[in-house]
């Protein structure tokens, strides 16, 4: 028997009997498998966030809103801060430090709230951050 490697895959055939059945697995493609369940619930977050940023900018450019935001471009401008964003990051990781949670998850989301839709790895990062927080708060004693 011998194995041929294919990229994302690999195929067993059996040479004795010439027919050279395929065979599938699960985890054909799968190059790491989180350890934790946070690291698991982390990257499905992580997938959630990219989906829903991704169907928000596809709507954001669909021809029906470009019309109403024309009208409302200064209002969409101002929404988004990225200096606001980066100074509320930057109290909620020294939070975080301090060990000052609550304070960290109220940064945090301050500066999810004000970073610019376009920046996908910040926002990413961000909720991943609050969700690791989140869960920090809740395992804490009260």
């Amino acid at each position: 028997m011998s194995i041929l490697e294919i990229p994302g895959s690999q195929v067993e055939r059996d040479m004795g009997s010439g027919e050279g059945n395929p065979r599938w697995s699960v985890f054909d493609g799968v190059k790491i498998i989180p350890t934790t369940p946070e690291a698991v619930m982390a990257e499905i977050n992580s997938a959630i966030a990219a989906f829903e940023h991704a169907h928000a900018t596809a709507l954001l450019q669909s021809p029906s809103s470009l019309s109403k935001n024309k009208s409302s471009n200064v209002n969409s401008t101002s929404q988004y801060d990225a200096r606001i964003a980066d100074e509320a990051y930057k109290a909620g990781l020294a939070a975080l430090a301090a060990g000052k949670l609550d304070e960290a998850l109220h940064s945090l989301n301050l500066s999810l709230s004000k970073c610019p839709p376009d920046k996908t790895s910040a926002v990413t990062k961000l909720q991943s951050l609050i969700s690791l927080t989140s869960q920090q708060l809740q395992k804490s004693p009260k």
